[in-house]
Order: C-alpha cells, then sequence, then structure tokens
C-alpha cells in the first residue's frame, strides 16, 4: 500500500478500530492476505522469454482443493525421475518467476512440479495465507510424497516450512527430504503487527487481527515460525538470502540458520529479493543441495 493511500485511509482505520476493534481487526487480517500490485513477467528480456519457452513444454494441470483451485506445471526429467522437487514463488509472484530453478533440477533428474499459490498466477482466489497455501500443497503433493525437496521464495518459504511441519490445523505434515528458501522471512507475527501499526488499527484492533489468524488456521500467529519449524523437525534446509534485502532483511536468514546444525546459510551478496532468483549461482546451488545424499 503506498505512503499516500496510508495517509487517507489510517484516520479512517483508527476510527474504525475503536468503535468495532472485532470487526476491523477482522477486516484488516483479511487485507494483510490479500496480494496487491501483482509482479508481472518481462517478456522483453531473455529471462522472460526462456520462462516462457520453458512452461510452454510443460504438462498444465488445474488442482482442485477445498477453497478452489491451483494452476500447476509438471516438468519431467530424461530417465527415470529421482524423485520430485515441488518449487514454490512468493507473494505477489507466479510459478513462472522460479522458471531459472527448473532446468537445473531436471538436470539432476528430478521431477519438477511448479505451482501458482492461490490467489496469485492462473490460480483461482483473492487470498493468501497459510491455510489457504497448505491445503493447496496438500492437494498438489498428495500421489508425490515423500518429496525429494522444496525450493521455495519469500512468503512461499515460510509457507513449505509451515507445511512441512504440519503449522496448520487438519493438514498432516508434508514430507520432505530438503527444503531450500531463497529470501523467506524467520516469521510472520512481527510482520503482522507492522501491518496494523502502518495500517492505524488501535491495540484491540489488533488483538482482533491476531483472532482471526487463529480462527483461520487454528494455531495463533505466534506460531508461524520458521525458526521453530526447523528446530522441531530437523529437514536439512538450505538458507539463501542477500544482505541487501530491503524487503525480508538479513537478520531474518540469520535467524533461521540458528534453528541447528542442518540448516545452512549462505549470503548472496548484491542480489536483492528479486533479482536473487535470477542468479545462475543460486538456481545451481539450489538444485545440489537437493541432489545431495
Amino acid at each position: 500500500m503506498t505512503h499516500a493511500a496510508l495517509k487517507v485511509i489510517r484516520p479512517v482505520v483508527r476510527l474504525s478500530s475503536l468503535i468495532s476493534p472485532r470487526t476491523t481487526g477482522r477486516l484488516a487480517f483479511h487485507l494483510f492476505c490479500t496480494p496487491i500490485g501483482h509482479a508481472k513477467v518481462n517478456d522483453t528480456t531473455p529471462q522472460g522469454r526462456a520462462a516462457r519457452a520453458l512452461f510452454a513444454r510443460a504438462t498444465a494441470r488445474q488442482v482442485t482443493h477445498g477453497c478452489g483451485y491451483v494452476q500447476t506445471f509438471r516438468f519431467e526429467p530424461e530417465g527415470v525421475s529421482r524423485g520430485t522437487v515441488l518449487v514454490l514463488h512468493g507473494w505477489t509472484g507466479q510459478s513462472l518467476f522460479m522458471a531459472g530453478f527448473i532446468e537445473p533440477l531436471l538436470a539432476q533428474g528430478f521431477r519438477v512440479i511448479a505451482m501458482d499459490m492461490p490467489g496469485h498466477g492462473a490460480s483461482s482466489g483473492r487470498r493468501l495465507n497459510f491455510a489457504l497455501g497448505i491445503e493447496a500443497i496438500s492437494a498438489v503433493v498428495r500421489d508425490e510424497q515423500p518429496l525429494a525437496g522444496i525450493v521455495a521464495h519469500s512468503f512461499g518459504g515460510a509457507v513449505a516450512l509451515a507445511a512441512v511441519a504440519g503449522g496448520v490445523e487438519g493438514f498432516p505434515p508434508i514430507t520432505a527430504r530438503r527444503v531450500v528458501t531463497v529470501a523467506s522471512p524467520r516469521a510472520m507475527q512481527g510482520y503482522g503487527r507492522q501491518f496494523s501499526q502502518q495500517l492505524g488499527l488501535t491495540q484491540r484492533g489488533h488483538h482482533a487481527f491476531e483472532a482471526e489468524v487463529l480462527a483461520v488456521a487454528g494455531r495463533p500467529m505466534e506460531s508461524f515460525c520458521g525458526a521453530e519449524y526447523l528446530r522441531r523437525t530437523l529437514v536439512p534446509t538450505l538458507v539463501m538470502h542477500a544482505p541487501d534485502d530491503k524487503e525480508i532483511p538479513f537478520s531474518d536468514a540469520e535467524a533461521l540458520a540458528e534453528a541447528g546444525s542442518h540448516v545452512e546459510l549462505r549470503a548472496m551478496p548484491g542480489l536483492g529479493h528479486r533479482r536473487i532468483l535470477m542468479s545462475r549461482a543460486v538456481q545451481q546451488a539450489a538444485a545440489e543441495f537437493i541432489a545431495k545424499n
């Protein structure tokens, strides 16, 4: 949300939050879960054209879940598959942004499934939260488990860690041998609090905001913590993050790495939050980590 829009909406939200904190907090949470300003694939660049060409070769399929459907793209390696790797994009992205990770994984002998998360790309819906994301992932990989791995960017990485840990009531943990996160947050509660402050919610309004998380996901907001998921699951994980990332601070990656010796942190300087997806070094490192015995 732009600074100009916030200047207009903050006084309204503040007043509404004083009069009806419960309703305002609930509405604020649903706004928090609504991706605004979807990023576009630049078809004039070599990377954009290559991504389109690669996805034209995929087997496209819509997979239904409890709240709609998600668009998936399935890529098969030459010869016998070593297993399936799920590839997840980040907030306001789409699976095409993860195209650079697919060829290295195929070269390592893996089947790859890329999916547009709910409310993104060609998938249905207008919102995305942990419950929706894990519900969709569970439907997509139902017959593919145990997964050889998951490679995920930003919010997709947060959802992936929650999915592997069984972070939402009603959905069993996704079984994955290895996980790679790229520019992912350590936990969501701080970002929710920051959103509430920017929006102008009162303290009671923010309590209602977090209560809605509990109602939707069956778990309190403080439980959505990647570092805690990693400590609990002990799944070998590679965390790649740029120190100059201005959307998710590098300290989040450091916090994830502190979960234990099964977590490896690699700093990728100069790549920011989205350019990191275009780095061949990052793409190759992800494939090599998934391929480790």
